[in-house]
């Protein structure tokens, strides 16, 4: 049977329909379909049958998943166990597969200047696949109750301590950790700049500058770190990028081990730019 199916993910929630003439034509009413979850049965939109299930209160027998480069949540569209008992069975049955997966690694930079309240990085990926944002603020306390915002380029005294906080929305908090990879800063808003300089190095803090404290790394959704503001030798902005990773909470430590001399493990890293303005250090 060929399906006409169309699915929609979005965070730990996804959503998938088929044709009902389609089904009922291949000998499968739509009263007899369900999720893993038997109690989660689909309703009728225009002619197709749909399907939804996230990953809070309407879990519908879901998995979560890992091939390495991408998490998956994965169930599968099936019809009743056939009642017979006997050796023999004349039921047809059905199970359509279907998963909504998410890439494991991406990375966003940090406009600090113009727009600078938050950095957004938008995926709208083909069907089947999943949307999430990353975001990436400025706070000037420790508690991370005042963000950084301005029109116009900020400015930060030298050696004055900058809070950093990098999240991602659309993804369950409670299995999903956002892993802070590397992160570093460049005279000019472009994230492969030969001229950077390192803040985070494969999960840890870099041992070259006793200034960076990381304050959440793999626990949650949320990741956190500060550094006290410099400038590059002729230049009077930096501008911040970062290499993310996601982990599986639910089956791993996802928290980088730091240890002194030894940073991790390393990863691939992709790089995103967002714009042109920069934060500027005063004396």
């Amino acid at each position: 049977m060929h399906s006409d199916s169309f699915i929609s993910c979005e965070g730990s929630s996804g959503t998938i329909s088929v044709s009902r003439c389609q089904l009922f034509e291949a000998g499968f009413p739509s009263s007899s379909l369900h999720l893993q979850d038997e109690s989660c049965n689909g309703t009728l939109q225009d002619g197709r049958l749909v399907f939804h299930f996230n990953n809070n209160s309407q879990l519908c027998g879901t998995v979560l998943m890992s091939n390495g480069t991408h998490f998956m949540y994965k169930n599968t569209i099936q019809n009743e166990k056939d009642p017979g008992e006997g050796l023999i069975s004349r039921h047809s049955s059905i199970h359509l597969s279907f998963s909504c997966e998410y890439s494991l690694t991406e990375a966003v930079s940090m406009d600090v200047g113009i727009n600078s309240v938050e950095s957004v990085v938008k995926k709208h990926l083909p069907s089947g696949q999943g949307q999430y944002n990353i975001r990436m603020m400025p706070y000037q306390d420790s508690g991370f109750n005042s963000p950084l915002t301005s029109v116009n380029n900020m400015e930060m005294e030298l050696d004055q301590r900058l809070y950093i906080k990098v999240w991602t929305e659309g993804v369950d908090d409670s299995e999903i950790a956002t892993v802070l990879d590397s992160c570093w800063a460049t005279p000019v808003n472009i994230a492969n700049h030969p001229v950077r300089w390192n803040l985070i190095s494969e999960g840890c803090a870099n041992p070259k500058d006793d200034t960076v404290e990381m304050i959440q790394n793999g626990v949650s959704s949320v990741a956190r770190f500060s550094f006290r503001m410099f400038t590059f030798t002729d230049q009077s902005s930096i501008y911040l990028h970062c290499s993310v990773r996601y982990c599986l909470s639910s089956h791993n430590n996802c928290s980088p081990q730091c240890h002194p001399g030894s940073n991790g493990r390393r990863r691939r890293a992709v790089s995103w730019s967002p714009g042109d303005s920069g934060m500027k250090a005063v004396p």
